[in-house]
């Protein structure tokens, strides 16, 4: 009796719990499709088409190039040594994204650092622009913050950008990447970046 007693009251808790809980009642994580995303991974194959993004120098003569380590990664970098200028400044810009195929709007990106002992006169930004054509004066951008390498932190350490917020933005974004520095050894650093995503 004490055991038909038991299947009894467990019975009715399993009915209870399932009348409870209809699947429709119950709220879903929501998917966020990638939209936009490059890891670079075609430098190693050589197939790499860098006429993706747009390229400007705005001081100096080093621009962004596409470069590779010995654990078979790829990735692009940014580096003044020996450009035996001041000072060198260097866009990369994105192409262009939809952002409306967004549904979280945030972006997420890998970026390290070698030799860059002052990010005063060594740094790395980023940009989002909504009217860029090509020609990077004439555009309006908008600086947003993300993780990066700390000067004299570990070389080559790749380290999560955290979660950049873009729902301020809709439509056709351009997302740009801006570096600087010098040939004098304290502002000879370079950067690193990889593994880009958009959703």
């Amino acid at each position: 009796m004490k055991k038909s007693n038991n299947l009894f009251f467990f019975g009715l808790f399993f009915m209870l719990f399932i009348s409870c809980s209809p699947e429709n009642h119950q709220e879903l994580p929501q998917y966020n499709p990638v939209v936009y995303s490059e890891n670079f991974q075609k430098i190693i194959s050589n197939d790499f088409d860098e006429n993706q993004f747009t390229h400007y120098i705005e001081a100096g003569s080093k621009k962004w190039f596409p470069n590779k380590d010995n654990r078979k990664n790829g990735y692009y970098e940014f580096s003044p040594f020996n450009s035996n200028e001041t000072l060198n400044v260097a866009w990369i810009v994105l192409p262009p994204i939809n952002l409306d195929l967004a549904n979280a709007k945030r972006l997420t990106f890998k970026c390290a650092q070698h030799h860059v002992v002052n990010s005063e006169h060594n740094d790395l930004k980023l940009f989002v622009s909504l009217n860029f054509n090509g020609n990077i004066s004439e555009a309006k951008w908008t600086e947003l913050s993300f993780k990066k390498p700390e000067a004299n932190s570990q070389k080559y350490l790749w380290i999560n950008s955290g979660i950049v917020d873009l729902s301020q933005f809709s439509g056709i974004i351009y997302i740009a990447f801006k570096a600087n520095g010098g040939s004098a050894s304290t502002n000879a650093g370079a950067y690193m970046i990889d593994d880009i995503k958009v959703f």
